[in-house]
């Protein structure tokens, strides 16, 4: 066993990245940092106890493919490692898929890799990730604007994934197949300067290491643990805070603002990525700039306010609470112009309304002789029959006003204005329902009803509804 072979053993154990009895795909396209790979595991199998195979990637790009499939697998059969090759157009699927090539060859690479892990019932995955692969991704990303997460780079290990060769550089990889005189394919692109990666691979970190330190690149790569080690701390505290202060329901997420604004920015910035992580499928189009946006909203001073994120998301601000939900238009879901009418109201009547997410309404037209005492439960209100044109379970609109008696003296107030006055969240007025006559809302459930309805010595009849399980 030489240097490179022992340094790559102790960085596994110390890692904890294999077991014995481990089945390992390695990615080989045949590159030397592959072919490294695919060596040094080779190499250790025996005091790993672990076995071997290799999966190709022809992405149809270059017209070198076939002479890298070739190398691979006669590589492999030297050795008896088991080899697998899939062949696909990349090019074709990134068009169809609106995909950069380097985006679509990735996916078409993991869809295999996940394929073969299943039926060749392998353990964890081997990326031949190094040192300069993690600097080059440490600088993409702070070039990016990418904070603590995206400092972290590339793990050593990820899930069932595992990249043995992050202990070393290019040059010892090259240093170390020179030594086994093994030879390896050239991807001629990876000598391009289109890509901003090219740019730092073959520019930018070559001048560091010329012109600044020569030891730059494992300098970088030890920041990135340091930073990686920062992220998994605070992301835990975060996810501490976020159990504490969080409410789930229906896809919806509420903070308590409060509670929220006795943390630290850093803690406050991670419970909103947070909320982020709960609704969408990734973070990819997550930025800094969003979250300062979700931060300046808490620091308003209005009763309320919203942001428009990505994902569909919509942040709200109401009060007390910041909530996190899919941003519906008006006519999804609850549509605006949705109604339910009761068209007869007439003694003896009965009906029952099954309301979207909202409950069962009974209705119950009865006449009113005044010895019956009136119920006091939130959900259940009498109203004053005679004196209605027409009922209907709606949701509000905008000249809608509910009557209210104050100081003996009885005021309209647009409904807009009273939910504000209740502090009822923003983002929950459009999606409610009330129970009006015309304009004239007649009951906002779980709040109020309007006084011009109510039950009084001259009524003689009555219109009762009762909303089971309390609107929920």
């Amino acid at each position: 066993m030489n240097n490179f072979e022992n340094k790559v053993l102790n960085f596994i154990r110390a890692n904890k990245m294999i077991d014995a009895g481990d089945r390992i795909l390695v990615g080989f396209s045949g590159g030397a940092d592959s072919t490294a790979l695919v060596t040094v595991l080779f190499e250790l199998k025996e005091i790993l106890k672990i076995e071997l195979i290799a999966a190709h990637v022809n992405h149809g790009i270059r017209e070198e493919a076939g002479e890298d499939a070739d190398f691979t697998r006669k590589f492999c059969k030297e050795r008896g490692i088991r080899y697998h090759l899939l062949e696909e157009d990349v090019p074709q699927i990134a068009e169809d898929n609106r995909l950069s090539e380097e985006e679509a060859g990735r996916i078409v690479r993991y869809d295999f890799f996940s394929q073969l892990v299943k039926s060749e019932s392998a353990t964890k995955i081997a990326i031949a990730h190094h040192q300069n692969d993690a600097a080059e991704t440490f600088l993409h990303n702070i070039f990016r604007g990418s904070g603590l997460r995206g400092g972290g780079g590339i793990r050593p290990v990820r899930d069932n994934i595992i990249r043995p060769l992050l202990c070393v550089t290019r040059d010892e990889i090259e240093d170390y197949l020179k030594e086994k005189e093994i030879s390896f394919c050239t991807d001629a692109t990876n000598l391009e300067n289109i890509h901003t990666r090219n740019k730092l691979r073959n520019k930018v970190i070559p001048y560091v290491e010329k012109e600044i330190n020569k030891s730059a690149v494992e300098h970088i790569y030890r920041a990135t643990k340091d930073f990686a080690m920062a992220e998994d701390y605070i992301r835990d505290q975060a996810k501490k805070v976020f159990d504490n202060i969080s409410e789930k329901n229906n896809g919806r997420i509420e903070l308590e603002l409060k509670k929220l604004g006795l943390e630290p920015e850093i803690i406050k910035r991670y419970v909103i990525l947070q909320c982020f992580e709960e609704l969408t499928p990734n973070r990819k189009d997550i930025t800094a700039r969003h979250v300062d946006a979700v931060l300046t909203l808490i620091a308003g001073t209005d009763g309320s306010a919203s942001l428009d994120l990505p994902y569909n998301i919509k942040a709200v601000r109401s009060y007390d609470k910041l909530s996190f939900m899919e941003n519906f238009e008006k006519g999804d879901g609850c549509n605006i112009d949705d109604q339910l009418v009761i068209k007869k109201l007439e003694t003896g009547q009965k009906y029952k309304l099954n309301i979207p997410r909202f409950g069962v309404a009974t209705i119950d037209i009865m006449s009113y002789n005044g010895k019956t005492s009136i119920p006091r439960d939130t959900y259940t209100k009498w109203f004053d029959c005679d004196r209605i044109q027409e009922v209907i379970f709606r949701h509000r609109k905008p000249d809608d006003y509910i009557c209210i008696e104050q100081n003996g003296t009885i005021r309209k107030k647009k409904l807009s204005k009273f939910m504000t006055d209740e502090k009822i969240p923003v983002s929950e007025r459009d999606n409610m329902w009330i129970l009006a006559d015309g304009d004239h809302c007649m009951w906002v459930p779980g709040y109020r009803i309007s006084c011009s309805y109510k039950i009084s010595d001259n009524t003689k009849k009555i219109l009762a509804v009762a909303i089971d399980n309390g609107g929920n």
